[in-house]
């Protein structure tokens, strides 16, 4: 099963092919469903928003609730890992996600709504900050390829909660099921819960690893801070979660809520092939400038594009949109893991996604309340063209690749195979 001590903080674990193809698989149905959940809630925004009496503003914490959780909590996962490791750390996630999606179904009022929507983010919290440290742990040469996987599923996830929460899940359920549809999408968090617990492997406490770092510390100026890192990150999601909430109502107020569940769509299944292509070429392109670069400005262009341009064309943004979305996510979420010591790697995770989700955070909210405060529905979108700025600019002042002290172990799985799937971290 494993050779060697994964815990021990050195690139000594060891998976056989089989094997390694199971926890891969494993790692991405995680994934998938810590998107799935909270993806299925912007189709059904308009019937919540009507049946609670919410206003625009409210509407917009409902989505971007999630988002400060995932970001405020990280740091707890990063001492839960350190305390009881990483295995424990998703599992606790994973329960918590089906306990507090399935209670808000249970429960009605707007008051349980929003307490059942923190339990369910604190639960991706722990798991999604988690994955990424459990990728250095198990599988310190192929951090990008993992790292990549995860996000596939993550996109996935987010795809199929976007797509088939009206025409399949309310199809089947009826027209106006929104309760009855988190249920749906509580099923496979049960199943990843349980596949978790019986397929991953031992993932030590962080906290009892003293046998030595993995590498040298960059000097002093080479390091991506966590505040760089998460404001990059932050803008990617701040991109596509403000897209994912404002689709809907906007799509309403302008008259053309028939063009809704096409561009809720495209917007996610775009970053499917992004991520998968992606996925090859990860660990290669960690740490340039232009892809974050050019990333922003397609977000800018299309975003401009949404506003000014016919609803027909809308699919075309959404396109655009979701696969720069995905490309930051695939490039940045892996850096914490391959610009860290081994003991490292959950502190600057941690810190990574604290700073991202609390600045995507502001998206749907500061959209909402401007909405509210001028009474025009473009405003919405204000906070998105924000964020490709912000990206273009970030991107810009990230350090030449060769100062980020990438570690070697990791890029050796570029150019050395290492198990049967090597040839794709190539």
């Amino acid at each position: 099963m494993v050779d060697g001590d994964a815990g021990a903080g050195m690139p000594s674990a060891r998976f056989s092919g089989w094997r390694m193809v199971v926890i891969f698989g494993v790692i991405a149905f995680v994934g998938l469903n810590l998107r799935s959940v909270i993806l299925a809630v912007p189709p059904v925004l308009p019937q919540i928003q009507h049946d609670l009496g919410l206003s625009y503003t409210a509407t917009g914490l409902l989505t971007s609730l999630p988002v400060l959780l995932m970001g405020g909590a990280a740091w707890l996962a990063g001492m839960l890992i350190a305390w009881r490791g990483g295995r424990f750390t998703v599992a606790l996630g994973l329960a918590l996600l089906a306990s507090g999606s399935l209670l808000r179904a249970a429960v009605p009022g707007v008051v349980p709504l929003y307490l059942c929507t923190v339990a369910l983010s604190l639960g991706i919290a722990l798991a999604q900050t988690t994955i990424p440290v459990l990728a250095r742990q198990w599988f310190p040469r192929q951090i990008g390829l993992v790292a990549a996987l995860y996000t596939d599923g993550l996109i996935v996830g987010e795809t199929l909660g976007a797509s088939l929460t009206v025409p399949v899940v309310l199809g089947l359920l009826g027209p106006y099921a929104w309760a009855d549809s988190f249920i749906f999408w509580s099923v496979p968090v049960v199943v990843a819960l349980a596949l978790w617990l019986w397929l991953a492997p031992p993932a030590p406490p962080m906290a009892r690893r003293d046998g030595g770092a993995a590498r040298a510390t960059p000097p002093r100026g080479a390091r991506v801070g966590g505040w760089h890192l998460g404001l990059v990150l932050g803008a990617g999601s701040l991109v596509y979660f403000g897209m994912n909430t404002w689709i809907a109502p906007y799509n309403l107020a302008q008259g053309a809520a028939a063009a809704t569940p096409l561009s809720l769509t495209v917007l996610n299944a775009a970053q499917l092939p992004v991520s998968l292509a992606m996925t090859l070429v990860a660990q290669r392109l960690a740490g340039r400038r232009w892809p974050f670069v050019a990333a922003g400005v397609v977000s800018l262009v299309a975003t401009a594009g949404w506003v000014w341009t016919p609803v027909a064309l809308q699919p075309i943004w959404a396109a655009l949109l979701g696969g720069s979305a995905a490309c930051v996510f695939v490039l940045a979420i892996a850096l914490p893991a391959l610009l860290a010591d081994a003991h490292e790697v959950a502190r600057l995770t941690g810190i990574t996604l604290t700073i991202s989700y609390s600045f995507a955070f502001l998206g749907p909210l500061v959209g909402g309340a401007l909405w509210d405060l001028g009474q025009q529905a473009p405003l919405a979108f204000v906070p998105v063209g924000a964020a490709a700025v912000v990206l273009i600019v970030l991107g810009a002042l990230l350090p030449p690749r060769a100062r980020f002290g990438i570690l070697a172990e990791a890029m050796e799985g570029v150019a050395a195979p290492d198990g049967p799937l090597s040839a794709r971290a190539r």
